[in-house]
Protein backbone atom coordinates (compact mmCIF):
# COMPACT_ATOMS: atom_id res chain seq x y z
CA UNK A 1 0.00 0.00 0.00
CA UNK A 2 2.70 2.82 1.38
CA UNK A 3 4.90 2.12 -2.45
CA UNK A 4 1.85 2.71 -4.68
CA UNK A 5 0.82 5.82 -2.63
CA UNK A 6 4.46 6.84 -2.88
CA UNK A 7 4.14 6.62 -6.65
CA UNK A 8 0.93 8.30 -6.86
CA UNK A 9 2.10 11.68 -5.09
CA UNK A 10 5.18 11.64 -7.38
CA UNK A 11 2.92 11.41 -10.36
CA UNK A 12 0.55 13.97 -8.96
CA UNK A 13 3.79 16.09 -7.80
CA UNK A 14 5.07 16.12 -11.55
CA UNK A 15 1.59 16.73 -13.22
CA UNK A 16 0.75 19.73 -11.01
CA UNK A 17 4.29 21.52 -12.16
CA UNK A 18 2.83 20.32 -15.64
CA UNK A 19 -0.32 22.08 -15.03
CA UNK A 20 1.45 25.13 -13.78
CA UNK A 21 4.17 25.11 -16.86
CA UNK A 22 0.75 25.22 -19.23
CA UNK A 23 -1.35 27.43 -17.65
CA UNK A 24 1.26 30.18 -16.19
CA UNK A 25 4.19 30.08 -19.04
CA UNK A 26 6.98 31.95 -16.78
CA UNK A 27 6.58 31.44 -13.53
CA UNK A 28 9.56 29.60 -12.26
CA UNK A 29 9.02 30.69 -8.84
CA UNK A 30 6.07 29.55 -8.59
CA UNK A 31 7.04 25.84 -9.72
CA UNK A 32 10.13 25.94 -7.92
CA UNK A 33 7.91 25.96 -4.54
CA UNK A 34 5.55 22.65 -5.48
CA UNK A 35 9.01 21.16 -6.01
CA UNK A 36 9.61 19.60 -2.68
CA UNK A 37 7.82 16.35 -1.42
CA UNK A 38 6.17 18.93 1.85
CA UNK A 39 5.50 21.77 -0.03
CA UNK A 40 3.85 19.67 -2.99
CA UNK A 41 1.88 17.98 -0.01
CA UNK A 42 0.58 21.45 1.66
CA UNK A 43 -0.33 22.30 -1.88
CA UNK A 44 -2.64 19.60 -2.49
CA UNK A 45 -3.76 20.24 1.49
CA UNK A 46 -5.22 23.76 0.77
CA UNK A 47 -6.40 22.97 -3.18
CA UNK A 48 -8.69 20.45 -1.39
Amino acid sequence: MNKNRKKKVSKKMIFAIRIIKSKKSGCYTFENKIITDREVKNYFKEKK
